[in-house]
């Protein structure tokens, strides 16, 4: 297979969410069980969603995933969903900063919080590219661009997809080494497929700030590389190979809980109900990204913004109907539910 330069990679990765989901298999959340109350008469007018995370004040329990930077059209999707995140006082992470790493001339796609109006902005990181560059220098990046830390991610069946220069290999032992020269939070997250138990025991060890499941149930970078063509699976034979192997969205939730570390569950979070189930399992908060870029794609001035928007409306509206008028309320009233 011919070397795809990176600009041509994170143009087709955008392309690929524009008008389709794409989501494989089921995240698990469709077996939380919420409690409708009858007589508590709370009203969504009467539903406070405020929250605190990572000393943030923040709107709603919601998180807009890392999508993508490094392109003209980049720039343009950050743009929209940073004053989505500024209006609606929600923490945001851009796409993967090797960009940056490659071209210095990438800087503007990410500078979307040069006046420090996020709550929370963090930026992203295959962890071979971290590890490679090193802590210091990826603060050095983050504190440019008034980022208040960073998300590790790890891929591997997305670089098993791709070509074997593609294929990096990392020692996990190292990471707890980058967290600390970088000295700002950092956490970790997956492509799509989640993470396993052993995965989140060794993680148990590390100095990290919170875990995004990015579970099976949603987008999966697998997929993504695997529509080039070259891997040894047909198309239809790809959603089979992702469920049979891939973790759940509320699985790995339940397995990471004993840890301790906030959780973010990502992977397949599409409506309000989404969001109300992963919190009443235990998760913080909520993520979603490839919504946010069809959402985008079909209204590149509002859109971003009319979605996260509905979706929190959705959340207000099921805490009332549970009679709870805040998420503390909301997660005591279900935690007993989950057990």
């Amino acid at each position: 297979m011919k070397q795809e330069n990176l600009i041509s990679r994170k143009n087709r990765h955008l392309n690929f969410f524009k008008k389709k989901l794409h989501d494989i298999g089921k995240n698990g959340l469709d077996d939380i069980f919420l409690n409708y109350s009858s007589l508590d008469f709370i009203y969504p007018e009467d539903v406070n969603l405020q929250c605190t995370f990572m000393n943030a004040q923040l709107g709603a329990p919601f998180f807009l995933a890392s999508v993508t930077g490094g392109t003209p059209e980049g720039a343009a999707f950050n743009r929209k969903a940073a004053e989505c995140a500024a209006r609606l006082r929600l923490p945001m992470a851009t796409g993967s900063l090797r960009a940056l790493l490659e071209n210095p001339d990438a800087f503007s796609t990410f500078d979307v919080n040069p006046h420090g109006e996020l709550p929370l902005f963090f930026g992203n990181l295959g962890v071979a590219s971290a590890l490679q560059a090193g802590g210091r220098r990826i603060r050095h990046l983050c504190d440019a661009l008034h980022m208040h830390g960073l998300f590790l991610y790890f891929n591997h069946a997305q670089e098993i997809a791709q070509p074997v220069a593609e294929h990096e290999r990392v020692d996990p032992g190292s990471v707890p080494r980058f967290i600390e020269e970088f000295g700002a939070p950092v956490c970790i997250k997956e492509t799509g497929m989640g993470f396993s138990p052993a995965d989140l025991r060794m993680m148990k060890e590390w100095p990290i700030a919170a875990i995004d499941t990015a579970g099976c149930g949603g987008s999966n970078f697998l997929q993504v590389e695997a529509s080039q063509g070259e891997f040894p699976f047909a198309r239809e034979e790809i959603e089979h190979l992702v469920c049979t192997l891939g973790h759940p969205t509320a699985q790995v939730v339940r397995e990471a809980l004993p840890l301790g570390i906030p959780i973010i569950a990502g992977g397949g979070i599409r409506t309000g109900l989404d969001i109300a189930r992963a919190l009443a399992l235990g998760a913080s908060l909520a993520s979603a990204a490839a919504p946010l870029v069809r959402a985008w794609h079909a209204d590149p001035e509002n859109g971003i913004t009319a979605w996260v928007q509905s979706r929190i409306e959705q959340l207000r509206v099921i805490l009332a109907l549970c009679g709870t008028s805040s998420l503390e309320d909301f997660r005591n009233r279900h935690r007993a539910l989950q057990k």
